[in-house]
Order: C-alpha cells, then sequence, then structure tokens
C-alpha cells in the first residue's frame, strides 16, 4: 500500500489532521491514529505497527492488529491510502467512514465544517 499523493499531513499535539486535497475531505487522528498513521508513511506494515502499539500500550498483540486493520480499511475507503498498483483514480465506493474510525480516529468533512463556521 503507499500513500496517496493527494494527502496532506499536519501534526499537533492533539494528533493529527489529513487533509485531501483532491477530495475536499479532512480527518482528525488522535494521537494513536496519528502514530499508525506516522507508522504507515514509514512504510511499516499493519502487523509492525500492531507490534509496536501492543508493546507501548500494553494491549493484546490480536486486538492491536484488528484494530490497525480497520483503521486501514478505512483510510483505504476514504483514498487516503492505496494499493501499489492503484493508479490513484478516485472512486466513489462504500459509504462514509464509521465505528472505530470514527470513535477513535474522528471524521470531519471541510463542508460540513464550513457550513458549521462561514468564515
Amino acid at each position: 500500500m503507499r500513500i496517496s499523493k493527494n494527502v496532506r499531513t499536519s501534526y499537533n499535539q492533539d494528533g493529527a489532521v489529513l487533509m485531501d486535497i483532491h477530495g475536499g475531505s479532512m480527518l482528525t487522528l488522535n494521537p494513536v491514529g496519528s502514530i499508525i498513521w506516522r507508522e504507515l508513511c514509514d512504510g511499516c506494515p499493519p502487523v509492525q505497527i500492531a507490534e509496536h502499539l501492543a508493546a507501548t500500550f500494553s494491549i493484546p498483540a490480536p486486538q492491536a492488529l484488528a484494530d490497525v486493520n480497520e483503521f486501514v480499511q478505512q483510510l483505504e475507503a476514504q483514498h487516503l491510502i492505496l494499493p501499489p498498483e492503484s493508479d490513484n483514480v478516485r472512486m466513489n465506493i462504500g459509504r462514509s467512514p464509521q465505528g472505530l474510525f470514527c470513535n477513535l480516529f474522528g471524521k470531519r468533512n471541510s463542508q460540513a465544517a464550513t457550513e458549521r463556521d462561514p468564515k
């Protein structure tokens, strides 16, 4: 897998913000989500990331791997990461993120944010 060329990342003390400049959406990541994202950007496979999280946060390795895999699937669904053979073409597949992704990592659509705070 690889990071989409349309993603820009901004890290802060609370985690990170991912901006899809092509799709016009923003996602906020908590500190754990930002650790996963940073390691994905560094080319680490999900299994290695899960091992790191399990050791760092004293959680069971199978749970860490399940959480990392779910996170990766949600990133793929939002076209933020792409399979190696992808030519980076955006397609609308599936529904908006939900579950663990939104609960732990947050999702914010930039259009919805603009509607709430029209500056």
